[in-house]
C-alpha cells in the first residue's frame, strides 16, 4: 500500500476482505491511529462489525497475527538478503501463498484448508497427480516424480541450513556489536596504577613486599 491512511485502509479491507468473505462479526486490531480512527470505526458500523483493540503493548493478546507476520518477515528477510533476489516486492504474493499452503503445526491442516475448505493444488501437484504405476512412459514418469521429490527434499533442507545459517550469523554480528559497545564503555587505564592513598603508600607495600617475614618467637625465647 503506497498510502496507509484511514480512509484507504478502509477501501482495502472492503476490496480483499469484504467481497472475499463478506463481513466478519468481529474485527480485533491493535490501537493503530488507522483502526481507531472514525472513519474505520463508520466502516465497522456500516458493514454491521464489531470492532475490538486489543491491549497496549501486548503482543501476546494477539499472538497468532504477531506469529504469521513473524512468519511473513522471516521469509521476505530470507528473499532480500540475498543479492540475487532483491525483488522481493514481486514475490510477495507467492511468499503469502506458499504459507498459505504449508501445513499448520497446531490444527495440522493448511490456513487455505481452514478458510475454504480444500487443499489449493500446486504447480508441483498439478504435474505429477495423474501418474499411475504402470510400463513404459509412466514407470518413467513415476521416476521422474520421485526424482522431483527428492529434489524438493533437497531443497528444503538447504534452505533450513541457509536460514541457521543466516540466524547465526545476525547472532554473531550482535554478539560482536555489544561487546564492541562494553569496551568503549570500560575506562582504559594508562601505565601503572597508583593507590588511592600516594606514593607514600605505595613505597610502604613496597618494602612490606621485600622484606622477610618475621616469626612471632625470637630465639632462645621462654613461650
Amino acid at each position: 500500500m503506497s498510502d496507509t491512511s484511514a480512509l484507504s485502509v478502509a477501501q482495502v479491507f472492503e476490496e480483499c476482505v469484504y467481497r472475499r468473505f463478506g463481513a466478519p462479526s468481529l474485527i480485533r486490531h491493535d490501537r493503530d491511529p488507522r483502526f481507531m480512527s472514525e472513519v474505520f470505526q463508520a466502516f465497522t458500523e456500516m458493514i454491521q462489525s464489531r470492532s475490538r483493540a486489543t491491549l497496549s503493548y501486548r503482543p501476546q493478546a494477539n499472538g497468532q497475527q504477531e506469529r504469521s507476520v513473524k512468519s511473513v518477515m522471516t521469509s521476505v528477510r530470507v528473499y532480500a538478503d540475498d543479492p540475487l533476489q532483491q525483488d522481493w516486492d514481486e514475490i510477495a504474493e507467492k511468499l503469502v501463498f506458499a504459507i498459505n499452503t504449508s501445513q499448520d503445526t497446531t490444527w495440522k491442516k493448511t490456513p487455505l484448508y481452514l478458510v475454504h475448505g480444500w487443499d489449493a493444488q500446486t504447480t508441483l501437484r498439478a504435474m505429477t497427480s495423474s501418474l499411475k504405476r504402470g510400463s513404459g512412459r509412466q514407470s518413467d514418469a513415476l521416476s521422474w516424480r520421485r526424482d522431483v521429490n527428492r529434489q524438493h527434499e533437497i531443497a528444503l533442507t538447504m534452505a533450513k541450513d541457509y536460514q541457521a545459517a543466516e540466524k547465526q550469523r545476525r547472532a554473531k554480528e550482535h554478539n560482536e556489536a555489544l561487546s564492541r559497545l562494553e569496551k568503549a564503555a570500560v575506562p582504559r587505564h594508562g601505565g601503572e596504577e597508583r593507590s588511592a592513598d600516594g606514593p607514600e603508600a605505595s613505597s610502604s607495600t613496597r618494602d612490606a613486599a621485600e622484606s622477610p617475614p618475621k616469626s612471632l618467637f625470637e630465639i632462645r625465647c621462654r613461650a
